[in-house]
């Protein structure tokens, strides 16, 4: 089956913003006494935030609510990882000539709201076809439903639509919707368990190769 589907996750793979938002995490679980363990902080990537708040809310007794929680995290992300301040992944225009020159439309499918994506897309030039944002599904990832949304705005079946993930979360999503799976490693931030993924990868220049040798 030819692929001419490419979705791309946001936080991560388009835009370096993980890496600042494991920051403001790390911050945060100082200041709530609660330890830092990467192999569960993975696990929380590509989820919205109220999801990971809801479950260490639960796990340690803390005494906040989910919204208290969330209202704090957002105060630190506009400090500390704004959009506009965080800057792109290194060769990602490149790799989006490269699809657009080999045929694919682009989306992004992202657990961040619509207007964090819209400003991204607007700030940093980018040029896409669809975008989804994991509020306008019921559940966002590992759930497949923003996946499916995404190839559905660009006329594609799952089956031709190849997605790039940097979180376990996305790629479970992304294999449940039928899609093929290129996962992008960064050595900065936890590990990911990578057995969904078709393809492991470090940089967007081997995205490229992967996209010309079809």
């Amino acid at each position: 089956m030819k692929k001419t589907g490419l979705i791309f996750d946001m936080d991560g793979v388009i835009l370096d913003s993980e890496i600042q938002y494991f920051k403001v995490h790390q911050h945060m679980f100082k200041m709530l006494s609660i330890p830092l363990d990467h192999t569960q902080y993975a696990t929380f990537m590509g989820k919205t935030g109220d999801e990971m708040w809801e479950e260490l809310i639960a796990q340690h007794d803390l005494p906040h609510s989910t919204e208290a929680l969330l209202a704090l995290e957002h105060e630190l992300f506009q400090q500390h990882a704004k959009p506009e301040e965080c800057g792109l992944k290194d060769g990602i225009k490149e790799l989006m000539e490269l699809a657009r020159i080999e045929g694919y439309r682009i989306a992004i499918a992202s657990s961040s709201s619509l207007e964090k994506i819209k400003q991204v897309i607007t700030h940093y030039g980018l040029t896409v076809d669809a975008y989804t944002s994991g509020f306008e599904v019921p559940r966002s990832k590992p759930d497949p439903a923003v996946f499916q949304l995404a190839a559905k705005r660009i006329d594609q079946t799952p089956d031709t639509c190849i997605v790039i993930e940097d979180a376990a979360n996305g790629m479970i999503g992304a294999k449940k919707a039928g899609m093929e799976v290129i996962a992008l490693l960064d050595d900065r931030m936890p590990a990911q368990v990578l057995q969904h993924a078709d393809h492991v990868v470090s940089s967007h220049a081997e995205i490229g190769e992967i996209l010309r040798n079809r």
